[in-house]
């Protein structure tokens, strides 16, 4: 219990560094009408994904910082659950991309496979989201939104910073309560005593179902034991479908359609993952650099 609560305590106060500042500085935009001066430059993402054109940021924000940061900007723009749900489709698959990439690079898979081939899933999923997503979700608003006000500079960064650390107090509230159970889980006798016999299936489990960042020491220690040939679907798989349960949890405080983000993610990852099995097979394709681990 005492790891697990050092390891919540650890995720809240990055959470609160990220969400905060966030969530106010681009209330601070909207006041300003910036966000509306620079919307045009973003209309071919946004017209694409039938969103409104500041929903580019949210992307900007979870590629190069991580999700929290990109929730926290969306938070901001008052998204209706439609949005919500192809906003989350498209986070859940490409955030934190920098971090992740030094991540994997150190089990020897390749950058530039990952940043491009996650960014392309990424757009492609949440086009499919705009598609089939239930109408129904367009009138959905959600109550967790950082509204902003037509009233003085002041009283907007007060409500601001009061709807931010709301914001931030439900997200680490999930987060803890995830991470806890999650760590009595795994120290649970049988299920222990199952990872201990099959150790890729820790990595898989905890990148999995609470993140590839989450358990990096656990998938660096577990990648040494992988039989090479079998990296390459283990840690493909994860790159695209981690987190499972914290991240599709976070988009449904927001009235996102959980089936559709969850649906997609692993729906994508296996056959991705098949895809890759099928190709390999072939003594044509086996040489290409994609498709080998180099450590």
């Amino acid at each position: 219990m005492k790891e697990a609560l050092s390891k919540a305590l650890s995720s809240s106060w990055m959470i609160v560094k990220l969400v905060v500042p966030f969530a106010i500085g681009v209330d601070i935009l909207n006041y300003l009408g910036i966000i509306d001066h620079v919307s045009f430059l973003f209309e071919p993402i946004s017209d694409l994904l039938n969103l409104q054109a500041g929903v580019a940021l949210v992307f900007a924000a979870g590629f190069f910082f991580n999700l929290y940061a990109g929730i926290a900007v969306a938070a901001s723009l008052g998204l209706t659950g439609f949005e919500w749900t192809v906003v989350g489709t498209f986070l859940a698959i490409c955030h934190s991309i920098p971090l992740e990439v030094a991540v994997l690079k150190k089990v020897g898979f390749p950058i530039i496979t990952h940043a491009v081939s996650r960014l392309a899933a990424a757009l492609g999923c949440a086009a499919l989201v705009s598609v089939i997503a239930p109408a129904e979700l367009h009138t959905i608003t959600n109550s967790l939104a950082v509204t902003n006000v037509d009233s003085d500079f002041l009283s907007m960064i007060i409500l601001s910073i009061k709807n931010s650390f709301i914001l931030t107090f439900k997200i680490i509230l999930l987060v803890t309560v995830l991470i806890i159970v999650f760590e009595l889980l795994r120290k649970w006798k049988p299920i222990a005593s199952f990872l201990d016999k099959h150790t890729y299936m820790s990595s898989l489990l905890v990148g999995g179902l609470l993140g590839v960042t989450y358990g990096a020491g656990i998938l660096l220690k577990d990648m040494s034991k992988v039989d090479k040939k079998h990296k390459i679907y283990l840690l493909t798989f994860l790159m695209l479908a981690h987190g499972l349960i914290e991240e599709t949890l976070l988009f449904g405080l927001f009235n996102a359609n959980l089936l559709i983000i969850l649906g997609l993610r692993v729906g994508v990852a296996v056959i991705v993952v098949l895809f890759l099995y099928l190709i390999s097979s072939f003594r044509l394709f086996q040489n290409i650099k994609f498709l080998r681990i180099t450590n």
